[in-house]
């Protein structure tokens, strides 16, 4: 008897490991590309995507370090003020919505189906292959400024990412407002900046 409690309690534990595992991202390149100079002439909005059209995991890897990773003693590739790091990224794609964690270069599941509808009010996007949630903190940074100079700064080196990888971006504020803090199981002080688009 004691080993069949032992038996079902190792099974439940591993399930739950399997419940809250998190897929690990290639590890992202920071070296190469093309010039900045260049990729800042690049850089451009689009709002036309092709429907069936993945971005692959090292290109969503390597656009999430540009725009939120882990640099050097525990900074990030744009600035925030005081420090705070206030910023959040949330991944929808056709099949499941994800919390980046920029320290282990990870991707976790919240939500599973596919909710790329609830991030735009704008057909494209519903058929985009990824659409990339900004969520602050208001607890780590109170200041509606500060909020939008961080997401703006991360919404720019997505841009940036995208010029230089020959993919298509377009940031935007509009998504439903109802619904997508759900989706994402936002806490009452987390708030969506904005929703920034990505494809081929």
């Amino acid at each position: 008897m004691a080993h069949f409690k032992l038996l079902v309690f190792a099974t439940i534990t591993l399930m739950a490991s399997f419940s809250t595992s998190a897929e690990v991202l290639p590890a992202p390149q920071t070296t190469g590309g093309k010039p900045l100079m260049q990729v800042m002439s690049e850089r451009k909005s689009s709002r036309e995507y092709q429907e069936n059209q993945s971005v692959s995991k090292q290109d969503l890897s390597n656009m999430l370090w540009a725009a939120w990773g882990v640099t050097h003693d525990g900074k990030r590739t744009v600035a925030t003020a005081m420090n705070r790091q206030e910023l959040s990224l949330y991944v929808i794609t056709p099949t499941e919505v994800s919390r980046y964690n920029p320290e282990a270069n990870t991707l976790t599941v919240v939500n599973t189906g596919d909710f790329r509808k609830y991030a735009t009010l704008q057909d494209f996007a519903a058929v985009a292959p990824i659409n990339i949630v900004m969520v602050v903190d208001t607890q780590k940074q109170s200041k509606p400024e500060f909020q939008g100079y961080t997401a703006g700064a991360a919404s720019q080196n997505i841009y940036l990412y995208c010029a230089q990888a020959g993919l298509k971006t377009v940031v935007r504020a509009g998504y439903d407002k109802d619904n997508l803090p759900g989706i994402l199981k936002l806490r009452d002080n987390e708030r969506i900046i904005w929703v920034q688009t990505v494809g081929k």
